[in-house]
């Protein structure tokens, strides 16, 4: 019987370290929203659907001040399959302005992230800036992982 409460107690501590905990301290919570974020638009820079659908929850919601609201992972990696990774010889590709990232902590559960990005046409190897906007994420700490639940893209500029 020892023998199975021992075990227990080293599967319980292997899964919990295996999953991620609310970040002690401001530092370690921007460094982590920031690194997630980059990683989840590496995936939507790179057309990588599979990996890219992992950061979100299933009941995203999705605020763009210029093509409207949506609700559902699906509808984003449709829109995503439909518009953005389409014809990966004409694609659009997202650079975030770090420089602009503030994160606000949702004390024990998650984070909000807003920024500034800009967004370039790649097409023949040759980047091409179309724009920037402002956007606000909502990341949330569900079970060990954490998933962006709410997005809000807004104030989009065309570039002149």
């Amino acid at each position: 019987m020892k023998n199975i409460i021992i075990v227990f107690v080293l599967l319980t501590s292997a899964i919990s370290t295996a999953q991620d905990k609310y970040p002690q301290s401001q530092k370690e919570l921007k460094e982590k929203i920031i690194a997630l974020d980059s990683k989840a638009f590496e995936m939507y820079n790179t057309c990588n659907l599979e990996q890219f659908s992992t950061f979100f929850t299933e009941d995203l919601e999705f605020y763009h001040d210029k093509a409207g609201y949506s609700k559902g992972l699906d509808k984003l990696i449709e829109s995503m399959r439909n518009y953005i990774c389409n014809d990966l010889n004409k694609k659009v590709l997202r650079k975030p302005l770090t420089n602009t990232f503030k994160v606000y902590p949702l004390e024990g559960y998650g984070a909000i992230l807003t920024g500034e990005h800009e967004f370039y046409m790649v097409e023949n190897n040759s980047e091409k800036k179309t724009g920037t906007a402002k956007f606000t994420h909502v990341w949330l700490l569900i079970d060990g992982t954490w998933k962006m639940s709410r997005i809000l893209s807004y104030d989009h500029k065309a570039t002149e």
